[in-house]
């Protein structure tokens, strides 16, 4: 029998999540890491570990603002406790994860076990590429796969490249697609349209009737990297019509979420002003004129590829994206936006080609929104399971388990 290398007397705190809802929680939920290690009175930046009642360790993670995050599972209208002590935490199983990939263009991208995503970056802009908005890589597996895609589809390129140059077209293209992430290899694939669109959730600016579009980030500071949350910070200078608004997001991704959850802000949104002088280089970038507001306005939404199902609540947006391939695939995307602060009306861009929630009279204080997706290949077989698990994830952040911090007790084995 092989037993627990702990101490004879161990010192716990125990933490109590609270789940008053009418269903079962299952997600992340945050305590104060500072807190629970002065009522274990040690020292600010001591390892923490955390038991269940049994005295297994379970998953937890500390966050770079200070957040102790525990895995929970918790019955309606009930309470589940966890108990933290001083010590070496194991090396845990890591369900997000993220990367800068300067292989592909300074891509930013992340993942947890439900899907994948990223955020495109100087090396792109450079380019003079117009892809603007955050991307979906869809998957079908609980396994961190980014790293094995970028490699793959780089390694294709290098076998494809110099064939094709010969004039060997066919032959080339193989070689290509035996590594492209734009294929599915067995675990999902880049099948999402973005382009100069809002993507999966960018946020943007309105003022002036005109929709300013930001383009890739000029800065990224990977904050939180697992095992149960991934977070970034992601600065914007001048998009592709030389407005700089100054707009800073941060967005992270939890364990079991399909939803990332993004805070935007701006430090010189007068600067949208400009919007009305780049006029005649808005159809070149694709950002087309909406309704005028009165003010300055937030939008924040969805791209609307091709002839997919939109729906929306009252407080979010869903759409079954076809695929920018469906002759292939045969699969869909479904894409949403939340907006469960309910600060947010829900609208268009005239033209149908981004569908947004819109934050009116907004001066660029910072606001907080979800956005997300699934596959029919994996865990999201119909819009009417989609739409349920968006209404589910916005009841959730509404009514989110309180956690409470016990008296510490010294408990002998």
């Amino acid at each position: 029998m092989r037993f627990l290398d702990r101490k004879a007397a161990v010192k716990q705190v125990p933490l109590t999540v609270v789940n008053d809802g009418d269903s079962q929680w299952q997600g992340i939920v945050e305590s104060d890491a500072a807190a629970v290690r002065k009522a274990l009175s040690i020292a600010d930046g001591a390892p923490l570990l955390l038991r269940n009642a049994a005295g297994q360790e379970i998953d937890a993670q500390e966050t770079y603002d200070g957040h102790l995050l525990i895995d929970a599972s918790v019955q309606p209208h009930s309470s589940w406790t966890c108990f933290a002590e001083a010590g070496q935490p194991r090396k845990p199983r890591r369900w997000t994860a993220g990367a800068v990939y300067k292989i592909r263009k300074d891509d930013i991208a992340w993942e947890n076990d439900r899907c994948a995503y990223r955020a495109y970056g100087p090396a792109l802009q450079r380019t003079g590429e117009r892809s603007y908005g955050i991307d979906v890589w869809v998957k079908n597996t609980p396994d961190l796969v980014l790293d094995e895609r970028y490699s793959a589809d780089h390694q294709s390129n290098i076998d494809s490249w110099p064939i094709e140059r010969e004039g060997r077209t066919v032959e080339g293209r193989i070689f290509h697609n035996e590594g492209s992430f734009h294929l599915d290899h067995g675990n999902g694939f880049d099948g999402y349209g973005v382009g100069p669109t809002l993507g999966c959730g960018t946020p943007a600016i309105i003022a002036s009737g005109r929709l300013i579009i930001p383009y890739c980030y000029t800065g990224c500071t990977i904050l939180d990297n697992g095992p149960l949350r991934f977070t970034v910070r992601l600065d914007y200078g001048r998009n592709a019509d030389g407005i700089d608004l100054g707009e800073h997001r941060i967005i992270s991704l939890d364990k079991g979420s399909h939803f990332n959850r993004i805070t935007v802000w701006y430090d010189s949104l007068g600067n949208a002003t400009a919007a009305d002088k780049a006029a005649g280089a808005a159809a070149a970038n694709g950002s087309k004129s909406v309704e005028k507001a009165a003010g300055t306005s937030l939008a924040a939404g969805i791209v609307i590829n091709g002839h997919g199902q939109l729906g929306e609540g009252k407080d979010y947006i869903v759409y079954a994206d076809p695929t920018d391939r469906p002759d292939v695939s045969g699969s869909t995307i479904y894409v949403a936006a939340l907006f469960p602060d309910g600060n947010a009306s829900i609208g268009s861009t005239p033209d149908n080609r981004n569908a947004v929630g819109i934050v009116s009279d907004y001066h660029g204080e910072p606001v907080t929104y979800y956005a997300g997706a699934g596959w029919s290949r994996y865990d999201v077989p119909d819009m009417t399971v989609w739409c349920h698990i968006v209404e589910t994830f916005i009841d959730s952040a509404k009514h989110r388990p309180a956690v409470s911090i016990g008296t510490a007790k010294t408990t002998a084995e």
